[in-house]
């Protein structure tokens, strides 16, 4: 079955020529129904254009909490590396180019191909200012049993918190929420190891929102805006104690996701910050009176 390419209203071609070439069904994108540009193959095996796939991977990425090993590391993902919903099937996929296919476009219709490429050239010069960023990042805790000290105190858990990010350089801040029953309930993290050392007698379910910089924003559906009005900057999470997970050692989840750079030159405005972090953190280690030292594990 054959079809023939219809004007799309951002559509600029490069020639007549182009408007003349007939399209068969099978090498239309099936998100934007034109010519399949730098076409990307999932791997449930359905095959788009790379922008189609890029765009609908930014709006649908899982952003699902998976349980891993304590062994796991943050590391950062390669954009064909995170999984989304396969706009066709919705199965959870990745994709990569397939380059066999994108020579046989470039062939089997020159002018269409070409008028394409110029298109989307136009529309990358026009939104050039945004950026993706991907990164994984984990919740979760440590634990050990202590013995009970001489006073009969039932504190005999000795736990430690963290959320620990793949890419430190784009958060600004982790604020962490313990149980009200500690004397320093509400604790701002603001450099790395963003983590959190107690003694406790029981379990309980810890909240925190990771900050992102200045600039940037989740592409999560779980965001939030900020007090201070940045869009989609707050990814709120929660964690529940674990105590009995690898032979009462604990556990973590792993998050894959994405943000969004807006902002051009926010590295120069980070360097000016830093030695204020630097002091602020200082204060928040003198201030917190529950903070146990880093020894423990």
């Amino acid at each position: 079955m054959k079809r023939k390419t219809t004007r799309q209203p951002r559509s600029r071609p490069s020639s007549r020529m182009a408007e003349t070439e007939t399209i068969e069904h099978d090498d239309l994108c099936a998100i934007c129904h034109c010519l399949m540009l730098r076409p990307v193959t999932t791997t449930c095996n359905h095959t788009l254009c790379a922008e189609c796939m890029k765009v609908w991977s930014d709006i649908s990425i899982t952003d699902q909490r998976q349980i891993v090993g304590l062994e796991d590391v943050p590391t950062t993902c390669l954009p064909s590396e995170m999984e989304s919903r396969c706009p066709m099937c919705r199965t959870l996929t990745t994709a990569s180019p397939d380059r066999t296919r994108e020579a046989a476009l470039r062939r089997k219709y020159k002018h269409s191909y070409a008028a394409r490429e110029l298109e989307a050239q136009i529309v990358s010069d026009e939104h050039n200012a945004d950026t993706i960023e991907t990164l994984t990042l984990y919740i979760g805790n440590t634990h050990h049993l202590v013995k009970a000290d001489q006073s009969g105190s039932k504190n005999t858990h000795n736990w430690k918190f963290f959320v620990r990010p793949s890419r430190t350089d784009l958060i600004e801040e982790v604020q962490v929420f313990l149980h009200p029953t500690f004397r320093n309930p509400r604790v701002i993290l603001q450099l790395p190891p963003y983590e959190i050392h107690r003694l406790g007698w029981g379990f309980f379910t810890i909240y925190a929102n990771v900050i992102l910089k200045a600039g940037y924003r989740w592409m999560s559906s779980e965001a939030e805006d900020t007090a201070d009005g940045q869009r989609q900057g707050k990814l709120p999470l929660e964690w529940t104690l674990d105590f009995n997970s690898n032979a009462g050692r604990g556990s973590q989840g792993r998050w894959r996701l994405k943000v969004k750079k807006e902002k051009q030159g926010q590295e120069v405005e980070d360097a000016v910050q830093r030695e204020s972090v630097l002091r602020m953190w200082r204060q928040q280690r003198e201030r917190d009176p529950d903070y146990v030292g880093h020894e423990s594990s």
